[in-house]
C-alpha cells in the first residue's frame, strides 16, 4: 500500500477516483490548475454533490492519505503511478485533446522508470497506442520496458459515482500485456471486477456503450414524436413493447444531456467518417439535440390552446440539472429550453434544488415562489422532489393550470383529476379537463 498515486484533473471523475484510490490505503495527490478546487481538497471540503463522496473525503485528507496541488510536474516526478482524468470535449464533431495532450506533456517531463500511465479520459480510438504512446516516448524512454501506459475508461454516473467506481466493472486496456498487468495490480485493490484487453478495444468499448444508449434514447424519442401524431401515450406503447424479452426501449424526453452521450457518439465515428453508415449516428444525435426544441413546441401549443401568448406568459421551468437527483448542469436540455423560451418573450422562472444555475431565467428559491402565478409549468429534470409535488397546493397559486411534462414524472390522469392541463413528451392525448 506505499505506491504513491497521482490524478491530474480534479473535475467530477478525478475527484471521485483520488478520494476512493485514498480510502483503499493508497497515498494520493490530486493535481489541478483550479486553485479553488486545491484548496477545496486540502480542507477536506466536496465541492461535488455525490452521496458519500464529503464523508470519504473528509476522512482521506484527515489522515493524510489525500492532498492536491497545482504542481503537477513535481506530482509526477515523487508519483509510482499517474491517472489522467481531464476533459476531452467534442467540438463540431471533433474531439479536442488539447487538455489530454498538455497533460501528457507534463507526465513527459517527470516520466521515469516504472511509472504507471493511465488514460482515463475518454478518447478516440488508437489514441492511447498511437498519440499518447508517442508523445511519452520522446522522453527517450519506452513503453513496456522503461514505463508502462494503459486506457482504463471511467464507468461512473452523477448520482452513483462513488458505488459504481468500487462495483461496476472496469475494463482495463494496456499498450501491451506489462502495462496491463501493472495496472489491473492497481486497480485491483479498489475494484476487483476487472476485465483485460488492448488499448485500442477499451477506448472502442467505452464509446460504444455511450453511443448505443445515445441511438436507444433516440429511437424512443422519435416514437414519442410519432405517438404523439397518433394521438396515443408512448409510455404505454414502450411499456408494453418492453414485456417482449428480446426488446429493452430506453423512455423518451426532454432531451439528452451530460457530457457523455452528448460527444462520445462523435469519437466513435471519427474511426471513420466518410462511412455512409456513419449517418445512423448523427441521425440519433439530431434527434436528441431536437427534443428540447420540441419541448418548446409543446409548450407553445398549449398555451396556444389555452388562449394564451408565449410572449407575454410566466412559465416556470422545474430542473436545470441534467437528469435527477444530481447537481451536473452539462449540455442540460434546460439550457436549451430556458434559452429558447427567454427568446420567445417568456418571463421563466426556474427552480432546482440541486444547483443555482438558471440559464439565465429568474432563479427561485422554493417550488411555490416559482410557480405562483405561472402560466404553465414545464418539467425538465426528473428529481425525485419533482414526483412529489402537491398538485392542489401548486394549483391554487398558478395563474393557469397547464403542466408540460418532459419526464414523465407526473402521472397524467392525477393532473388531469386536479384540474390540470396536462401535455408531455410522447403524450399525444393532451388531456385536460
Amino acid at each position: 500500500m506505499n505506491k504513491l498515486i497521482s490524478i491530474i484533473g480534479l473535475g467530477s471523475v478525478g475527484l471521485v477516483s483520488a478520494v476512493v484510490f485514498a480510502s483503499k490505503g493508497y497515498k494520493v495527490v490530486g493535481v489541478d490548475n483550479d486553485v479553488d478546487k486545491v484548496r477545496a481538497v486540502n480542507n477536506g471540503r466536496c465541492y461535488l454533490s455525490e452521496p458519500g463522496l464529503d464523508v470519504l473525503l473528509r476522512d482521506v485528507v484527515s489522515k493524510g492519505f489525500l492532498r492536491a496541488t497545482t504542481d503537477v510536474l513535481e506530482a509526477v516526478k515523487e508519483s509510482d503511478a499517474v491517472v489522467i482524468a481531464v476533459p476531452t470535449p467534442v467540438r463540431d464533431g471533433i474531439a479536442d485533446l488539447s487538455y489530454l495532450r498538455d497533460a501528457l506533456e507534463s507526465v513527459r517531463r517527470g516520466l521515469h522508470r516504472g511509472l504507471l500511465v493511465v488514460i482515463e479520459s475518454t478518447i478516440p480510438p488508437g489514441t492511447t497506442a498511437g498519440f499518447a504512446k508517442s508523445l511519452l516516448e520522446e522522453s527517450g524512454l519506452r513503453v513496456e520496458e522503461d514505463f508502462y501506459l494503459v486506457h482504463v475508461p471511467e464507468r461512473i454516473a452523477p448520482g452513483r459515482a462513488v458505488e459504481e467506481l468500487l462495483n461496476m466493472p472496469r475494463v482495463v486496456g494496456g499498450v501491451g500485456l506489462r502495462s496491463t498487468e501493472k495496472a489491473v495490480e492497481l486497480y485491483s485493490r479498489v475494484n476487483p471486477k476487472l476485465l483485460t484487453t488492448d488499448a485500442t478495444t477499451a477506448e472502442f468499448v467505452k464509446l460504444a456503450e455511450n453511443t448505443y444508449r445515445d441511438l436507444n434514447i433516440a429511437y424512443a424519442n422519435l416514437l414519442a414524436v410519432l405517438a404523439e401524431k397518433l394521438g396515443i401515450d408512448v409510455y404505454e406503447a414502450i411499456r408494453l413493447a418492453n414485456t417482449h424479452q428480446r426488446v429493452h426501449i430506453h423512455m423518451p424526453g426532454a432531451g439528452v444531456g451530460g457530457s457523455c452521450l452528448t460527444k462520445d457518439p462523435y469519437m466513435l465515428i471519427s474511426v471513420d467518417p466518410d462511412f455512409w453508415g456513419s449517418e445512423l449516428v448523427k441521425v440519433a444525435r439530431r434527434i436528441n439535440d431536437y427534443m428540447p426544441i420540441h419541448t418548446v413546441e409543446i409548450v407553445e401549443k398549449a398555451l396556444r390552446e389555452a388562449g394564451l401568448e408565449i410572449n407575454s406568459a410566466r412559465i416556470t421551468v422545474l430542473g436545470a440539472a441534467y437528469k435527477g437527483g444530481v447537481s451536473d448542469t452539462r449540455e442540460s436540455p434546460s439550457k436549451h429550453i430556458v434559452g429558447e423560451l427567454i427568446k420567445k418573450g417568456s418571463k421563466v422562472i426556474v427552480y432546482d434544488p440541486y444547483t443555482s444555475e438558471t440559464f439565465g431565467g429568474e432563479r427561485s428559491l422554493s417550488l411555490e415562489d416559482a410557480v405562483k402565478d405561472s402560466d404553465a409549468i414545464v418539467i425538465v429534470t426528473d428529481h425525485p422532489e419533482f414526483k412529489n409535488i402537491d398538485l392542489d397546493v401548486i394549483g391554487r397559486i398558478m395563474r393557469h393550470k397547464i403542466i408540460i411534462d418532459g419526464r414523465r414524472v407526473i402521472e397524467p390522469y392525477q393532473a388531469v383529476k386536479h384540474g390540470f392541463r396536462y401535455y408531455g413528451v410522447g403524450f399525444g392525448r393532451a388531456y385536460r379537463l
